[in-house]
């Protein structure tokens, strides 16, 4: 079980999207979120596997040039949303999870298969990737790449999610006496249920987190609109500290010198 949770977190390391990847991305950020039928995918599936969650912000952070509020652009601002619904309702599950008829381990396990995937199985178009809007995807693919935005975004926010961080991703990085009490990842957590090394408490503290994220992710959301309050460090922050709990935290980690790639 070890071996597969370890598959499952990753990338640990540079995420080099393809240019497919980046033309389904791409186009989900422009609207797929708005069917209801794909809302209700990303609820069953707990959002996208850990490399498509990373990889969804990465392309929604690297691409989206332009917006209101201080930054103008390049923020995580569809994720975000996506993300602060799926924090309440696993945290809503967590807080009475045998009353749902499942496995503890089960409410964090997702009960379907990440969409992107599932949309990368179709047959490979021929010729030019054409994505949302006649975009240049491969173009797109090269831009996205360096991770410029991203890393920054990771590295001037660490300060207020590295101690957060799950203890069991960061490794020998997560040797400060802070991390003593740091909270597992989403793989972590069902690991330690099914091993006998967490029990209801464990699963009630995940869920009061969760719901703390969720509301610092929904002042995150509103600070970035035209008359949206101004966010603080750990609201800032917070959209990392959501997909580091859904997808694992070694990505954000790379990108803010935490950890070393592996090779």
């Amino acid at each position: 079980m070890a071996i597969r949770t370890a598959q499952a977190l990753l990338p640990a390391a540079p995420l080099r999207l393809t240019t497919e990847e980046v033309r389904l991305l791409w186009s989900f950020v422009h609207g797929a979120i708005q069917i209801p039928s794909v809302r209700a995918w990303m609820r069953e599936s707990l959002g996208f596997c850990p490399r498509h969650t990373w990889g969804y912000a990465v392309v929604e952070i690297e691409l989206w040039e332009a917006g209101v509020g201080d930054r103008a652009g390049h923020v995580p601002f569809d994720v975000s949303v996506l993300y602060e619904d799926l924090a309440r309702g696993l945290g809503r599950r967590l807080a009475q999870p045998r009353g749902w008829g499942r496995r503890p381990d089960a409410v964090l396990a997702p009960g379907r298969r990440c969409l992107i995937c599932t949309q990368l199985d179709s047959p490979p178009k021929e010729g030019l990737a054409i994505g949302y809007a006649n975009s240049n995807s491969a173009a797109l693919a090269a831009e996205a790449n360096p991770l410029r935005h991203s890393r920054r975004w990771c590295s001037l926010t660490a300060d207020a999610w590295a101690e957060l961080a799950c203890s069991a991703c960061l490794g020998e990085a997560s040797s400060s006496p802070a991390h003593d009490a740091a909270a597992p990842c989403r793989l972590h957590l069902a690991e330690a249920v099914r091993a006998g090394r967490a029990d209801d408490g464990d699963l009630a503290a995940a869920a009061s987190r969760l719901t703390a994220v969720a509301d610092r992710l929904a002042v995150f959301v509103e600070s970035v609109t035209m008359f949206g309050p101004s966010a603080g460090p750990a609201d800032e922050a917070s959209w990392i500290e959501a997909l580091g709990f859904f997808a694992g935290w070694r990505f954000p980690a790379f990108l803010a010198g935490l950890v070393a790639p592996e090779n």
